[in-house]
């Protein structure tokens, strides 16, 4: 137990150290910083904090985009990671690149939810969209996450999502109320949750109900996806539910009786 608490410290003490050291840069202090960055590179040269601070001070711009890419790929769960994505996404659209600051902060708001600064990532990601002439995706995303974050404020940019129409190859896909087949795409204890993923499912143009499912130990609400005469049918909705919204899927036969 001792050595285990022996080990942790030093850890501790770093992620201390990091945020004392973002502090600092905050504060104009980046000189003071840099002169500390080849010590802690020595000592902790694979630690996600000091990779990031060494892609904060660099000045050199592909270096910087080397950096902040090694730290998304070689620590995604990091508390590192999203803003090491946001960097990303800044850089490309300073310089112009909006096209790939689109793809590099399209899908942020589903794999970072918990974001400190969402406002910061939409206005970032629209704006880019915007900049190459691709109202319809801005808008399309707008319809997802102003779902997912109600707090945003999405009026300044002056664009209408309340009358997004759903794609024709799902409405295509889509049959009537008794065909057999539904798409499960999550089962939660929470029903705040299961609503949300309602929600989302909702703005990218289809139906969802709740279902209440007893299991061994709990009751959990399942989020499907209704109804399909086909289970390829069925399968070919699910696999774009999960390029757009994330989420695993499940195609299940689940027939109206009576």
């Amino acid at each position: 137990m001792i050595r285990f608490l022996f080990f942790i410290f030093p850890v501790f003490i770093l992620a201390q150290n990091i945020d004392m050291y973002l502090s600092l840069i905050d504060e104009g202090q980046m000189n003071s910083v840099k002169e500390k960055l080849p010590e802690l590179i020595s000592k902790y040269p694979n630690s996600a904090g000091v990779i990031y601070l060494q892609a904060l001070l660099t000045r050199d711009g592909m270096k910087s985009l080397d950096l902040y890419n090694l730290l998304i790929e070689k620590f995604p769960r990091s508390s590192f990671s999203d803003d090491a994505t946001v960097k990303l996404g800044e850089y490309f659209y300073a310089r112009g690149l909006y096209s790939q600051a689109c793809r590099s902060l399209s899908q942020f708001p589903r794999k970072h939810p918990r974001y400190h600064d969402m406002q910061r990532v939409i206005d970032l990601l629209v704006s880019s969209f915007q900049a190459v002439g691709q109202n319809d995706s801005a808008k399309y995303y707008l319809s997802i996450y102003q779902g997912m974050f109600p707090y945003l404020d999405v009026e300044k940019y002056g664009i209408n999502t309340s009358n997004l129409n759903p794609p024709s190859a799902q409405k295509e896909n889509y049959s009537n109320k008794r065909s057999p087949y539904v798409i499960q795409i999550g089962a939660f204890s929470s029903l705040k949750n299961a609503k949300r993923l309602k929600l989302q499912a909702n703005q990218i143009g289809h139906e969802v109900e709740i279902v209440q499912v007893e299991t061994k130990d709990r009751t959990l609400n399942a989020v499907r996806v209704i109804r399909y005469n086909s289970k390829t049918a069925a399968e070919k909705v699910g696999q774009n539910i999960k390029r757009k919204l994330g989420v695993d899927y499940r195609v299940l036969y689940r027939p109206i009786t009576g």
